[in-house]
């Protein structure tokens, strides 16, 4: 069987969230819209169609996709069925102390909504998000041995924020991403003053030729990564973007090549393994504009 080209899948198990950052793009999804769920059988059905597939990562993610009242279970069956690495976007505020321990015997990662390390801020950017209640959980989940990665998307130009955030990553030893904000005509400069930021801390720096820049960053006996997105949808690099890799699937088993493009092609389970497959590779193949 051949391969389905896509080397990165994010599933979009609803695009409900209990937060309202007003930065949010939602994966992509409408926000005005009654919250829609993927019921747990097509979850299922996607996952044993992409089994035998070689990408290399399997993101779940929303909206908050512990909204969802299966997530703890969607996220057990892609762990024991895929081989790749399986990772989970939430903001964390609504998991529990059943769901971790379940979660702590599997190979999940979870990144986490972090904005920003100031209480009022982190309220303010969230909307109902409480910086101390997060601060909990994280160290909830890091205790139960579950892996943990903060992402941050840059809202502002003020490098004192950016500077508590990376000093906030190393002290916790957390990896960090920065993502500029889609949408904002400041984001593609961003990197001009966050880039020196970086190099006072960083002892190793590698492009990862996706549009990503990782930062190795130390400070005294403490070290973690930062990951700048540099998006290639500032300067709508294809190649970029291909090289990357990633494919979206919302609610109701809708494929979206492209986080700016509202054109999406229902997945058609019912017809088969071999034809869903084909239906990504034909995604793949038309992907060639940004």
């Amino acid at each position: 069987m051949n391969s389905i080209i896509w080397d990165k899948i994010r599933v979009l198990v609803t695009n409900g969230c209990n937060y309202r950052c007003p930065f949010c793009h939602n994966e992509g999804q409408a926000k005005d819209r009654a919250a829609t769920f993927m019921s747990f059988e097509e979850f299922k059905q996607l996952v044993d169609f992409l089994k035998d597939q070689p990408i290399s990562e399997f993101n779940i993610s929303g909206g908050e996709p512990f909204l969802h009242k299966d997530i703890v279970k969607m996220i057990v069956l892609a762990c024991s069925t895929l081989k790749c690495d399986i990772s989970c976007a939430t903001n964390l505020s609504l998991i529990n102390d059943a769901a971790i321990r379940e979660l702590s015997d599997t190979r999940v990662k979870f990144n986490i909504q972090f904005p920003y390390v100031s209480e009022s801020l982190f309220a303010k950017s969230t909307g109902t998000g409480s910086l101390p209640r997060i601060l909990d959980k994280i160290n909830m989940v890091k205790s139960s041995g579950i892996e943990i990665g903060l992402n941050s998307v840059i809202q502002t130009s003020d490098k004192r924020h950016i500077i508590d955030l990376i000093e906030f990553a190393l002290q916790s030893e957390l990896p960090l991403k920065l993502l500029p904000q889609l949408g904002s005509i400041e984001s593609v400069d961003y990197k001009s003053w966050v880039y020196p930021i970086l190099s006072e801390y960083a002892i190793e720096k590698k492009d990862k030729g996706t549009g990503a820049i990782k930062w190795i960053i130390q400070k005294d006996n403490n070290r973690t990564s930062v990951l700048y997105i540099d998006s290639p949808c500032f300067s709508h690099n294809i190649s970029i973007c291909r090289n990357f890799g990633e494919i979206r699937i919302h609610p109701g088993l809708y494929a979206q090549i492209c986080i700016e493009k509202d054109n999406l092609v229902r997945l058609a389970i019912e017809k088969g393994s071999n034809f869903v497959l084909n239906q990504f590779r034909q995604l793949w193949n038309n992907f060639t504009k940004c």
